[in-house]
């Protein structure tokens, strides 16, 4: 059976959300990353992610750490409903996943960190204008995309949609007006109201 390691508050979540939206059974042992208790630096948890991070995962025996490559690889081997049949819907979900990944994620952390998480002497108000003014224009890339087609996969909401929306996830923990982006705040709202959305989602509001 798929383990997957990693508190529900961490990216791990994206990975339990995908594993309910494609009925992949699954255990869940949620490592903590707590500066009080690091169980991600023990030794056992190091001998399968030398990085300390979470998530990683053991699919009955394929070791895969690294979030969105976790996923990619979880919606292929386990053939999920999201995954695009095509050459062509692989392609656009990988453009999004890398995208969203390498692009839009950066700036949503350090403006968070420095917007909230940080305590407040460690926060830096010229850091969170400057993260913000990239998120700005990364998020407006996803409301023309949404302006031209209802979905980043197409059609339909498929593995392109989801690795989008489980990284803007953070959007909503964040309370960032989505007011500019009126079709991203729908489609995002929709998408973490999907019925495996919301179980994956109490594990951790």
């Amino acid at each position: 059976m798929l383990k997957i390691y990693g508190q529900a508050r961490s990216r791990a979540f994206r990975v339990i959300w995908l594993a309910k939206e494609s009925n992949i059974p699954y255990e869940h042992i949620p490592v903590s990353i707590t500066a009080d208790k690091p169980e991600c630096k023990e030794p056992w948890y190091v001998a399968l992610n030398p990085n300390a991070r979470v998530p990683t995962v053991d699919d009955d025996g394929v070791v895969v750490w690294e979030t969105s490559a976790i996923n990619l690889y979880l919606a292929e081997q386990h053939k999920s409903p999201l995954y695009p049949a095509t050459p062509a819907g692989r392609a656009q979900m990988l453009q999004w996943a890398f995208f969203t990944s390498n692009d839009v994620e950066p700036p949503m952390i350090t403006l968070y960190q420095h917007r909230a998480l940080f305590p407040p002497e460690k926060r830096n108000p010229a850091i969170a204008e400057a993260a913000e003014a990239q998120l700005l224009a990364r998020l407006k890339t996803f409301e023309e995309q949404l302006n031209k087609t209802p979905y980043f996969g197409g059609a339909s909401w498929n593995m392109a949609d989801f690795m989008v929306a489980s990284v803007l996830y953070t959007l909503t923990a964040m309370k960032y007006d989505l007011s500019k982006f009126p079709k991203l705040n729908a489609w995002l709202q929709a998408s973490i109201e999907r019925p495996a959305a919301k179980e994956a989602r109490k594990l951790r509001e």
